[in-house]
């Protein structure tokens, strides 16, 4: 703990003598600021349209559809254009958006079905914009600071989302009729519009390294093309079952459960993830070498999960469900630090839009699946039956990853076996 905590106070200082890492952490704080809002106020203007989990679970599968078709008709795009600029430009299409989803809510024009077609056009340039913003960070961030930089992006996250939410949940309940709502929607508008210069003053600086279809990309040295074969696809499939069973149906658990019971100790909540945060970035700062090390913090962060969703099904008080939503939180930031750092230091430089494409497309369209499965199973068996089952289905997914484990092992002994008897043959990636 101690030797974590020196390397994020050697990062901290070493973000004042490099501009680049300066730059995107204010866009990450920016942005953060102005998704808060919108992460409160979206579901709450669902469920003031129709009531219904069900719809909410409907909008962000809606959200995912064309973002997924897309992902998987051009996997190569990023490596083909300049990730900064195309991010720069689903920024702009983000400030008009919510801008006039701001305006049709304060003149109350909204109805569910723009809801849907302004989801829709959001999912399509958000599944451009995530993969574009990873490969940008991969970019322009050194190697040796990866796992360290998203563990403080995490932390800062966190932290900025402690208190905006609670802010945004003020300015939702404690207004008449939808006008919190289009305040809100207008604040990640603005917030967004801050976050171009960042992005304008980044172009300046030339990337650590090869920016795939930059116009000033240097040449391709044989380091760049090495390592096509490190990453498995059946990273990519862990990562989506993690979005779609383990973390994704937080996303309608969490406003459920503050739409149910609406009390100020509920709101903590948000606290305690921060908190929870914390813990899971000062203790997941070393990344495992290997795709088996991997894969088993992976499912121990899993097993996790499991039992916080078995605490909240026994929750019968805010104690009980302050600890599940810290669990999760827990689980949840050491997964996506620890999956995201490995893919980030393993990809070949010239599949980095590819791999982060595919790494977007397993999380973004996982979590709305979850959320329309989540909904499904919340309107149809209830708040209690539905967590055990999410802790029942997430506990058969850890013992089918620990067999899976287990044959990498094998598959790795063997190979070794292979590798000591055969000297010419090449080491293997496990």
């Amino acid at each position: 703990m101690i030797g974590a905590m020196d390397r994020l106070r050697r990062l901290w200082r070493i973000r004042r003598r490099e501009p680049r890492f300066k730059l995107l952490l204010l866009d990450n704080l920016t942005t953060t600021l102005g998704a808060s809002f919108t992460l409160v106020a979206l579901p709450f203007l669902v469920m003031r349209l129709t009531g219904k989990a069900w719809d909410l679970g409907i909008t962000m599968a809606i959200e995912a559809a064309p973002g997924l078709c897309l992902l998987l008709a051009f996997p190569r795009l990023l490596d083909r254009v300049d990730p900064l600029r195309t991010l720069r430009l689903c920024r702009w299409f983000f400030v008009v958006a919510n801008a006039a989803i701001a305006s049709l809510v304060w003149l109350g024009g909204m109805s569910i079905v723009v809801v849907y077609v302004s989801t829709a056009l959001g999912g399509v340039v958000w599944a451009v914009a995530f993969p574009a913003g990873r490969a940008v960070f991969t970019l322009y961030v050194r190697k040796g600071w990866l796992s360290i930089g998203n563990a403080i992006f995490a932390l800062v996250s966190a932290a900025a989302t402690v208190v905006l939410p609670l802010v945004a949940g003020w300015l939702v309940f404690g207004t008449r009729g939808d006008v919190g709502l289009a305040v809100a929607f207008g604040i990640d508008a603005i917030c967004v519009l801050c976050s171009l210069p960042l992005l304008a003053a980044l172009s300046r600086h030339a990337p650590i390294r090869r920016s795939p279809g930059g116009p000033s990309s240097p040449r391709v040295t044989p380091s760049d093309t090495t390592g096509a074969a490190a990453i498995p696809r059946v990273f990519h499939a862990y990562v989506f079952a993690s979005s779609v069973l383990v973390f994704g149906p937080v996303q309608v658990l969490l406003p459920l459960i503050l739409a149910r019971y609406r009390g100020g100790s509920y709101l903590l909540i948000y606290v305690v993830q921060c908190i929870g945060v914390g813990v899971a970035s000062a203790v997941a700062l070393r990344v495992a070498p290997s795709f088996r090390g991997t894969v088993r913090r992976m499912l121990a962060c899993w097993a996790v999960a499991s039992s916080a969703y078995l605490v909240l099904h026994q929750a019968s008080g805010p104690a009980m469900t302050l600890l599940a939503f810290f669990l999760l939180a827990v689980a949840a930031a050491r997964h996506g630090v620890q999956s995201q750092s490995w893919l980030q230091r393993h990809v070949p430089s010239r599949d980095v839009g590819q791999e982060m494409t595919r790494f977007s497309a397993a999380t973004l369209c996982g979590t709305p699946i979850a959320a329309l499965l989540t909904g499904g199973l919340m309107d149809a068996l209830g708040f209690e039956s539905a967590t055990l089952i999410l802790s029942l289905a997430i506990t058969l997914g850890v013992l089918l990853g620990a067999l899976h484990v287990h044959r990498l092992g094998a598959a790795l002994h063997a190979d070794s076996r292979a590798h000591r008897s055969s000297p010419s043959t090449s080491r293997p990636v496990g």
